[in-house]
């Protein structure tokens, strides 16, 4: 196994690798959407980048378990395993929307470790490893990614979401509709492009429903080594959904509290 380093400058190449493949369909006038059966959007271009990142893998990492968005669990079960998803955001790339990334996650005896975003429409991406300071890569340059400023009540958060609809039929409806009237901004800067912007410093939390590991993983890499929490709805650390809250221990607290609260 190379270091943590060396792997997550090998995941980089291999999502950089994948950006022509999305950006020939993006905008592509011949672009078909089909339907999965849960009534999830797909393209071409979501399974191409997943099959060709699961080739990747398997020849880099043999016998390793793979769980990607198009083509579920492979390799042994266990702790140990990487995430795809080809293109978190497929509904914006369908459109022509920028909005969209390319995930690659690695969790190692149950904790995510490794988390790599890729903007092709953009230009940007961002990871993080075990040694490795979160950064953001595009332009020619390189950054540390930020660490979220102090924040003391939701009436100074900046709040972005994926979209109120994915909460209506949650026991959190009502949580979430006070956590948007209480806090100073609220936006619906939807899958992984919110984060980005989170990590830039220029929103205070991030929350999301219906949303499944492999949307997850790289983000809980990228939260505890930038001073932030993944947590479900009830304040617990998880990377798995549905149900999540991206933001600084303080302000995910807050948003928790007011996501339970029964009036």
């Amino acid at each position: 196994m190379r270091s943590q380093r060396a792997l997550l400058q090998w995941v980089e190449r291999q999502a950089l690798a994948c950006r022509p493949v999305a950006l020939r369909h993006f905008r592509s006038r011949s672009l078909r959407v089909e339907r999965k059966p849960d009534r999830s959007p797909v393209t071409v271009a979501d399974r191409l980048i997943e099959e060709r990142l699961r080739r990747a893998l398997a020849r880099a990492c043999p016998g390793e378990s793979v769980v990607g968005e198009e083509f579920g669990r492979t390799g042994r079960d266990g702790a140990t395993f990487w995430t795809l998803d080809p293109i978190d955001g497929t509904r914006a790339f369908s459109r022509g929307l920028p909005s969209w990334g390319i995930m690659v996650g690695r969790v190692e005896r149950g904790r995510p470790t490794l988390g790599l975003i890729d903007f092709p429409a953009i230009g940007v991406t961002i990871g993080v490893a075990p040694g490795v300071a979160a950064y953001e890569r595009g332009g020619g340059g390189m950054s540390r990614l930020r660490r979220p400023r102090r924040v003391r009540s939701l009436r100074e958060a900046v709040v972005f979401h994926g979209g109120a609809h994915w909460w209506r039929p949650t026991r959190y409806a009502a949580g979430f509709a006070r956590v948007v009237r209480a806090c100073y901004l609220e936006r619906a800067f939807g899958d992984c492009y919110g984060y980005l912007w989170a990590l830039r410093g220029c929103a205070d939390a991030v929350v999301d429903c219906a949303v499944k590991v492999w949307d997850l993983v790289p983000l809980a890499a990228l939260a505890a080594a930038t001073g932030r929490v993944l947590v479900d709805g009830s304040g617990r650390a998880c990377h798995t959904g549905p149900v999540a809250v991206f933001a600084s221990p303080q302000v995910a607290r807050l948003i928790v509290k007011t996501l339970n609260t029964r009036t």
